[in-house]
C-alpha cells in the first residue's frame, strides 16, 4: 500500500512538472508570434499592432472607445505622411479607370487591402481596410492586371480624411478602416 502511495505521489509530481513545462513552452511560442508581428516589414502592420498594444482597453466602454478611436484617427493620418506608409503593404488592384483633368487624360488605379488565408493566423493585415487611389503613369498602365496583388510605391498626392478612419467592431470581429488616400504611383511590384 505504501508503495502505491509513493508511486502516485511520484506520478503526480512528474505530471505537475510536465504541465509547467508545457505551459512555459506554450507561452514562449505565443510571445514569439507577437514579436514576429511587431517585427513585420510592413509599416502599416507595425503601426497598427503597436497602437493596439498600447491601447488594450480600446473596446471597453463607449467613452474609452470614442477617445481611443479619435486618437487612432490622428495617428493614422500622421502615418500617411511618413515616406514608408505603403512599404511592403500588399494591396489588390480593384479598379482601373480613365479620368480627365485640365484636358489631360490619365488613369486612376484603386488598390485595396485584402484578406489572405495564407497569412499567419491573427495577422492584423486581415483586419485592415485601406483604399489607395493612384495616379498611374503611362509606363505602368499595361503592366497592371485587375484583381492582382501588388506592393506599390508612390508619393502622397492627397491625404485621407480623418473621418474615414474607423474602428470596426461587429460581434467578435474587430477591424481597422484606415481610410482613403491618393498617391502618385511610381512602381507596382506583382506578388
Amino acid at each position: 500500500m505504501d508503495g502505491i502511495i509513493i508511486s502516485l505521489k511520484l506520478v503526480s509530481f512528474f505530471m505537475v512538472r510536465i504541465a509547467i513545462l508545457f505551459l512555459l513552452f506554450f507561452t514562449a511560442c505565443t510571445s514569439e508570434t507577437k514579436e514576429e508581428a511587431n517585427k513585420s516589414p510592413i509599416f502599416i502592420e507595425q503601426k497598427v499592432n503597436q497602437f493596439v498594444k498600447e491601447n488594450p482597453d480600446w473596446s471597453k466602454g463607449e467613452v474609452v472607445k470614442e477617445t481611443t478611436t479619435d486618437k487612432f484617427r490622428h495617428a493614422v493620418i500622421n502615418w500617411s505622411n511618413e515616406p514608408g506608409f505603403l512599404n511592403n503593404m500588399p494591396l489588390q488592384l480593384e479598379k482601373l479607370r480613365d479620368t480627365t483633368l485640365n484636358d489631360k487624360q490619365f488613369k486612376i488605379a484603386t488598390f485595396g487591402a485584402y484578406n489572405d488565408n495564407l497569412r499567419k493566423m491573427g495577422s492584423v493585415l486581415n483586419y485592415i481596410q485601406l483604399q489607395i487611389d493612384a495616379i498611374v503613369p503611362p509606363a505602368l498602365e499595361k503592366s497592371l492586371k485587375m484583381n492582382s496583388n501588388y506592393k506599390i510605391t508612390g508619393s502622397l498626392y492627397r491625404q485621407g480624411k480623418r473621418g474615414d478612419v474607423k474602428y470596426i467592431s461587429v460581434a467578435d470581429f474587430k477591424g481597422y478602416d484606415l481610410g482613403k488616400y491618393m498617391f502618385s504611383l511610381t512602381a507596382a511590384k506583382p506578388l
